[in-house]
């Protein structure tokens, strides 16, 4: 049999693991002797992050810390105080098969806290997190590209894939002393910090990637002086910049590269003057970076022989494009409303999002996107209390993209990037937060793939007659290639036999076969 395949090395991404693993997170919590008793509780958060991780052949560890921070006020004084505390927890994702260079994505999401005063120095506090994990593994798959001999025809496709994917990770540490503005009061105790990471830049050369960015840093601080106490806010913008080593990079690959927070903390220190007028800073962010490069492959999906039986086996095949990142701003507006009496000031807003679902319709190409949208005001009225206002708002954000089809996987890193009010004279607060929006699209290709030829020499196919040409009537849109199969006779013929410009009939109607041998 003088009959040969050509076969060419397709990497697809296989799931090794997908799914949500949870950790209770509980407290119990007794003062220190330098705070004050607790007589009132006004907010309780957990932050998780995901604080490291580390992947072997067959499974990841990864450690989570929950970082609780609860505010309250004594009985005898309106200024706020915070307790601040982390714990860690290490958790273990199995993979499913052995997988060398798994790429591990973890996405931690708070899903309940309560916290209660059993004494004035005792606090309780309970609560749950969750992180969804998924881990994917390349393996090569034999694709049968070409075949020659046995009058064997072949039905090609192109078929797009990643060729070569590159995935890095490296931390990068900002530690700062920042200074008060001469205009500010001094620190009595921070109430908030928080870190947003803007400005994301990317350059790649050879086998490195240099990544840049912004970390903004919002802190609300208490203060007490001769003229009284209160609350002031400060924020500062400090540049990080990293070189991240990944072998076999360069120009030719498009890149995402992910920065996030990992470790926030921030406390206040004496200046040369022993008054509280420094902020050290010590922020550790995380920075992931993937880099695809893409090819395309002719793939047989389906074959015959004009002269012989031909056995073949075939299989779905997905093939993993390039994930598509597409940014968009949003912006969210709301009212929040205060009925026991008049607002004095506002010291602080911001805002949290929780609850992001995603839904795609093929059809449009569209994807829609709802989450939940927590605004914080902390304001005081004119007796002095301080209080702090919430309010809860949906938000839904649609994008369109093309390549947006059945079996599509969409998924959005929403951030707040800032977050406004202005007072009415009514004690409305209308609020505003500008948030950047990050969808990930992964889409793939299914295909059938032929996997197997198997042509009979030993006796060639029976025909219905013996002639040269045949009259058959085709549809509109009728493939070639199925009535070339159909007839044992090659694509090629049949369209020059009857000047034809593509792979289907424009319309009804008859054309020729001839036959071929």
């Amino acid at each position: 049999m003088d009959f040969k395949v050509n076969c060419e090395s397709i990497p697809l991404s296989e799931s090794v693991f997908s799914g949500t693993q949870e950790q209770s997170v509980e407290l119990e919590y007794i003062l220190p002797d330098y705070f004050p008793d607790i007589f009132k509780l006004v907010k309780c958060r957990i932050i998780p992050r995901i604080s490291s991780k580390n992947i072997s052949s067959d499974k990841a560890v990864y450690e989570i810390t929950a970082d609780i921070r609860v505010l309250y006020q004594n009985e005898h004084s309106n200024i706020l105080h915070c307790i601040n505390q982390k714990l860690s927890y290490t958790k273990t994702i199995d993979f499913s098969r052995p997988c060398e260079n798994a790429e591990v994505t973890l996405v931690p999401k708070l899903d309940y806290v309560n916290c209660r005063a059993v004494n004035q120095r005792r606090l309780d506090i309970r609560g749950a997190v969750s992180i969804k994990a998924d881990a994917v593994c390349m393996r090569n798959q034999e694709m049968i590209c070409d075949a020659f001999g046995m009058n064997v025809q072949l039905k090609k496709i192109p078929v797009e894939y990643v060729a070569r994917k590159i995935s890095a990770e490296k931390t990068v540490n900002i530690n700062e002393e920042l200074e008060l503005n001469s205009s500010k009061p001094s620190v009595l105790g921070i109430i908030r910090s928080d870190v947003a990471l803007s400005a994301n830049e990317r350059k790649v050369i050879a086998n490195k990637l240099v990544a840049k960015g912004e970390a903004v840093i919002d802190i609300l601080y208490t203060y007490e002086n001769e003229t009284g106490n209160g609350m002031e806010t400060m924020q500062f913008t400090v540049p990080y910049s990293q070189i991240i080593d990944a072998d076999g990079i360069d120009e030719t690959f498009e890149c995402i590269t992910e920065p996030e927070v990992t470790l926030c903390d921030i406390t206040a220190a004496a200046d040369s003057k022993g008054e509280n007028r420094i902020f050290k800073c010590d922020i550790v962010v995380s920075i992931s970076c993937r880099a695809y490069k893409t090819a395309v492959a002719n793939i047989v999906s389906d074959v015959y022989s004009t002269l012989y039986p031909c056995e073949f086996s075939s299989s779905l095949m997905r093939s993993e494009r390039m994930p598509v990142v597409m940014n968009e701003k949003h912006q969210a507006k709301s009212i929040a409303e205060y009925n026991d009496g008049s607002i004095k000031c506002v010291s602080d807003v911001w805002c949290s999002i929780s609850n992001i679902s995603i839904k795609i319709n093929p059809e449009s190409h569209e994807a829609f996107a709802e989450g939940n949208i927590q605004y914080s005001v902390m304001a005081e009225n004119e007796q002095g209390t301080v209080m702090l206002i919430e309010k809860d708002e949906i938000f839904e954000h649609t994008i369109r993209y093309d390549g947006i089809a059945a079996g599509s996987i969409v998924s959005l890193r929403a951030k707040p990037e800032s977050c406004s009010y202005t007072l009415s004279p009514d004690n409305k607060i209308s609020l505003k937060a500008d948030i950047n929006m990050a969808f990930t699209i992964n889409t793939a290709e299914v295909f059938n793939a032929v996997t197997e030829i198997i042509p009979d020499d030993s006796v060639k196919k029976i025909r219905d007659g013996d002639y040269a040409l045949k009259l058959y009537y085709g549809i509109e849109n009728e493939e070639i290639w199925s009535i070339a199969k159909k007839y044992s006779t090659s694509v090629t013929a049949i369209m020059e036999e009857n000047d034809l410009e593509c792979d289907r009939l424009k319309q009804n109607g008859m054309i020729l076969i001839p036959i071929t041998g």
